[in-house]
């Protein structure tokens, strides 16, 4: 880069050049990524990268760009990199202590969103927060929501925190673990939902995740160590204590055992258990509610 920074280049050339070593690299889908970063380090928009094709980077920028290109080329995720991501309309800090959010889990959101509905002023947790992304959806979606959320990381609840500041969102945050017997204890009772994204991949599929994914996301948010499952046993027994009497569970499950976790949780007694489909048509949005 270095005469780059001493000389400048082109916007359009710059450009052509990262899309080159992003595919030499073995980077998944090259041109979002070269484009996702020269527009940060530009700062403008996607048509603006290109309306401006033909014009020259100063040094600084192109510097900037540079090292932002280093790191993804070592496969850092664009997100870590750029140290954020949107979740359903609101711009989410996200570092390598959080999962970064997914498509499917605005889905996710939206389904839980949809059984509050005739709900007034829900009292709802968000199991496994994060970045805190579902439950500042929640709030921003519900203002009259009382929202709690919990994870048993203390980083990542530094991070949520940081994204409710940003946001200006009211939520209490409580650091528990879903998996010990006490959790319910811990978080409010007289849930009118209790929504999940927990760890579901098995530890032997973790070889198989693309590198962005096993190298850089907390192992601690993805795996659900020995039993897949193990996570929506713990949730499906914890909702019978802490969800009043007709109010949901909304849980994203793993695409393999979607089936698994509705059928858990009819045969936990909870009722109108349904499964929903993902955008891609896998199974992978279980719904419940408590009987009452």
């Amino acid at each position: 880069m270095g005469s780059i920074e001493k000389n400048g280049v082109f916007v359009g050339i710059l450009l052509e050049d990262s899309l080159q070593r992003l595919t030499a690299a073995g980077i998944d889908d090259p041109r979002r990524s070269a484009e996702w970063l020269l527009c940060e380090a530009l700062g403008m928009s996607r048509a603006g990268l290109y309306a401006a094709s033909r014009e020259r980077v100063e040094p600084e920028a192109a510097m900037r760009f540079g090292e932002m290109l280093a790191r993804r080329l070592q496969h850092e995720p664009v997100q870590y990199i750029l140290g954020y991501t949107d979740f359903m309309g609101l711009r989410t800090i996200v570092t390598p202590d959080v999962l970064i959010p997914r498509p499917e889990t605005e889905e996710a959101a939206e389904a839980a969103l949809a059984c509050l509905d005739k709900c007034i002023s829900p009292v709802v947790l968000d199991a496994g927060t994060g970045s805190g992304c579902i439950a500042l959806a929640v709030k921003t979606t519900r203002p009259d929501a009382e929202v709690y959320a919990c994870d048993v990381s203390a980083a990542a609840l530094a991070v949520a925190r940081r994204n409710a500041a940003a946001h200006d969102l009211t939520v209490t945050w409580i650091e528990a673990d879903m998996l010990r017997e006490d959790f319910s204890d811990k978080v409010p009772a007289g849930l009118d939902l209790l929504i999940s994204n927990p760890p579901y991949v098995p530890e032997e599929e973790i070889p198989t995740l693309p590198e962005e994914v096993r190298s850089w996301e907390p192992r601690s948010a993805l795996v659900a160590p020995g039993d897949p499952l193990v996570f929506y046993r713990g949730l499906a027994q914890h909702g019978l204590r802490m969800i009043r009497e007709g109010g949901w569970i909304v849980l994203e499950a793993h695409a393999d055992y979607g089936e698994s976790v509705r059928r858990m949780l009819e045969e936990a007694g909870y009722v109108a258990v349904c499964l929903e489909k993902d955008m891609a048509g896998r199974d992978r949005i279980a719904i419940g509610r408590r009987q009452g």
